[in-house]
C-alpha cells in the first residue's frame, strides 16, 4: 500500500532545501570588484641601477599586457614581433591591464597604453643579473634610455 502523499511530501522537501541551500550561499560580488581583484598587477622589466650610459636608436610601437601582468611593445603595431622593453631603475606602472601608463621614479608620466610611444634606446642581446622581473623577458630585448640619456651618455667637459 502506496501513501498518497508521499509525492507531495517529497516534491515539498526538495524545494525547501532548494530554497535553504541558496539562502546559505555567499551574495554575489559585484561584477568590476570581481575582475579588478583577478587582474594581475602590472609589471615591468626595469634596471635596477643607475645607468652611465645609453644609445640613442629610436623605438617606435604600442604597448600590450600579457595574462602576467607584464608589459610588452610591439614596434609599428605588429602583434606578431615582441619586445621586452627595459626601463630606467625606478620606472613603474599605474592603472589596469585596459588602460594604463608607464612613469619615472617621479611618477610622471612617459607613456601611455593605446597610444604609439617613441623610446630612445636600443637592442640588447641578453638579459643582465641587475634587471628585475626577468621572468617577463621574451621577443626582443630594448633598452630604454633614460630621459637624460645625452647627458649621461657625453664624457666630462664634452
Amino acid at each position: 500500500m502506496t501513501a498518497r502523499w508521499a509525492g507531495p511530501v517529497i516534491v515539498g522537501f526538495a524545494v525547501s532545501i532548494g530554497t535553504g541551500l541558496g539562502a546559505c550561499s555567499a551574495p554575489a560580488a559585484e561584477p568590476s570588484l570581481v575582475s579588478a581583484s583577478l587582474q594581475p598587477k602590472l609589471r615591468l622589466v626595469t634596471v635596477d641601477a643607475p645607468q652611465d650610459s645609453a644609445m640613442d636608436a629610436a623605438f617606435t610601437g604600442t604597448l600590450s599586457v600579457d595574462a602576467n601582468g607584464c608589459v610588452y611593445a610591439h614596434p609599428g603595431g605588429i602583434e606578431s614581433d615582441v619586445y621586452t622593453l627595459v626601463w630606467p631603475q625606478g620606472y613603474s606602472t599605474q592603472g589596469d591591464g585596459k588602460a594604463f601608463e608607464v612613469v619615472d621614479a617621479d611618477k610622471h608620466p612617459v607613456v601611455r597604453s593605446g597610444s604609439e610611444v617613441e623610446l630612445g634606446g636600443g637592442h640588447v642581446n641578453a638579459p643582465r643579473d641587475n634587471w628585475t622581473e626577468k621572468d617577463c623577458i621574451k621577443g626582443s630585448l630594448w633598452l630604454v634610455a633614460p630621459p637624460d640619456f645625452s647627458q649621461v651618455s657625453q664624457p666630462p667637459g664634452g
